[in-house]
């Protein structure tokens, strides 16, 4: 059946209501002679339908503003949680210069006295250059200082201060294995010379010297049992 342009005989197998343009239309008797261009007409779909899809779901009024405003707090709730929960690293205190204070050395207020001791390996050092530190005094007949020691340095862990551990034995000392370089500091006394220029060191027991930034002395505590405890002033020696 066909239709011919410009054609008004109904007979004619006019299909009407088509454009002019489309010219003549053949339809044959079998549409199986179709199957071709069936076949190229629903592969080309195919191909449109999903980016057609894409375009009407970004055309939906109120759907792709308020996503992407929820992804952006999304990403930054989380990065604000990894910031708050992720530890951070931790850094030595800052040294100030060296106070001048009107106190007399070796009580609560004044300087730590200008002593200088034997470290490790000969070297000397004076009290004087650990500063913010904790100066643990240890009598020769201290039978607990050691303990104690350990237990300072894990309780200074936070604040990352210098332990300066002063003994008077003349046994070899044993440091702790694995400790990070400067975190303990063993200096031998063997005559006593701190416990005598520092007012309130015990004669037994283990003494902790707190020192400031500035080299002040913020508290001298003897006999200490539990170095935890001093947690809270340990953490204000960094604040001069």
């Amino acid at each position: 059946m066909s239709r011919r342009p410009g054609s008004d005989d109904p007979a004619d197998g006019e299909i009407r209501g088509l454009p002019p343009e489309w010219g003549t239309i053949v339809v044959p008797d079998d549409l199986r002679d179709l199957a071709d261009e069936i076949a190229t007409v629903q592969a080309e779909l195919a191909t449109r339908q999903p980016l057609s899809r894409r375009r009407r779901w970004l055309r939906r009024p109120g759907m792709s503003g308020p996503l992407c405003a929820l992804i952006l707090f999304l990403v930054a709730a989380i990065g604000s949680l990894m910031v708050i929960v992720l530890p951070k690293p931790a850094r030595p205190p800052r040294r100030e210069p060296l106070a001048s204070p009107s106190v007399a050395v070796g009580v609560a207020g004044g300087l730590v006295p200008a002593l200088s001791l034997s470290g490790d390996g000969g070297r000397n050092a004076s009290l004087r250059e650990f500063r913010p530190a904790v100066i643990l005094i240890s009598p020769a007949a201290c039978t607990t200082c050691a303990a104690v020691r350990n237990q300072l340095v894990t309780a200074t862990d936070e604040t990352q201060l210098t332990v300066v551990w002063v003994t008077e034995s003349k046994q070899a000392v044993t440091l702790i294995a694995g400790l990070p370089a400067g975190r303990l500091i063993s200096l031998a006394d063997p005559a006593g010379t701190t416990r005598a220029l520092i007012a309130g060191v015990s004669a037994t027991g283990p003494t902790a010297v707190l020192i400031r930034t500035d080299g002040r002395i913020r508290r001298i505590a003897a006999d200490i049992g539990d170095p935890f405890q001093l947690r809270p002033e340990l953490a204000a020696l960094t604040i001069r």
